[in-house]
């Protein structure tokens, strides 16, 4: 009994599992557990097969041109636009080249949040069609204003669709492709934008001062 109690008061170090050894044994629990979790857990592949993604990045990256090719269609012909409506220098600047500026950007912004949280609540497909068609729309109306207050109305509208269709094409990206293979997709997406606004600012200033500053918006709207 006293040989118990004594042991029990004063233990061996022998009994005592050394530093070594403890951080050797934690360090070999963690190891097998991990490999055990990534052995049992199943990689996320797309259901979709390679051809079908590929064709929706090609969709995407049309759809983003289209559409930033809206965004710029004026400014090379504002002073043909401001001559239609009577203003004069400062009028142009002010209304054309400022309020509507501000009135695309400041309704695509909250468009871009409100859309893109309808993403994970309702169909996508429809939702980015009509979308879409917000925008084509609005960019085909453009043609036939007559006064500035339709025109700054239908140049909000495609701000609120070009703020609205980003975050669905990359909701629907993000689904389509692995993590590793996300940054490429929208890289390409990316460069759809800037193709885009290139494309329609220089359409519009080759066309704008021989056939009128409201072709470009026919054209583009059209595909």
């Amino acid at each position: 009994m006293e040989d118990d109690r004594s042991r029990y008061l004063h233990p061996p170090e022998s009994d005592f599992l050394q530093p070594d050894d403890a951080a050797a044994s934690l360090s070999s629990g963690l190891g097998s557990s991990s490999a055990s979790a990534a052995a049992g857990a199943p990689q996320r592949r797309s259901p979709y097969p390679g051809r079908k993604r590929r064709w929706a990045v090609i969709l995407y990256f049309l759809t983003t041109t289209l559409l930033f090719a809206d965004q710029n269609l004026l400014a090379p012909n504002l002073s043909a636009a401001a001559a239609e409506f009577g203003f004069d220098d400062e009028e142009r600047d002010r209304k054309l080249g400022g309020n509507i500026a501000l009135a695309f950007w400041v309704l695509g912004a909250p468009a871009s949040f409100i859309i893109g949280s309808l993403a994970d609540v309702l169909p996508r497909a429809p939702l980015f069609a009509l979308t879409v068609g917000l925008g084509e729309g609005a960019c085909f109306a453009t043609y036939f204003t007559t006064t500035y207050r339709q025109l700054y109305v239908t140049r909000a509208l495609t701000g609120i669709s070009v703020g609205g269709a980003l975050p669905l094409i990359s909701s629907v990206l993000g689904d389509l492709y692995e993590a590793k293979d996300r940054p490429a997709v929208m890289a390409a997406v990316g460069i759809g934008m800037g193709t885009g606004i290139s494309v329609g600012q220089g359409l519009a200033g080759v066309l704008g001062p021989t056939y009128g500053w409201r072709l470009p918006f026919l054209l583009v709207s059209t595909p």
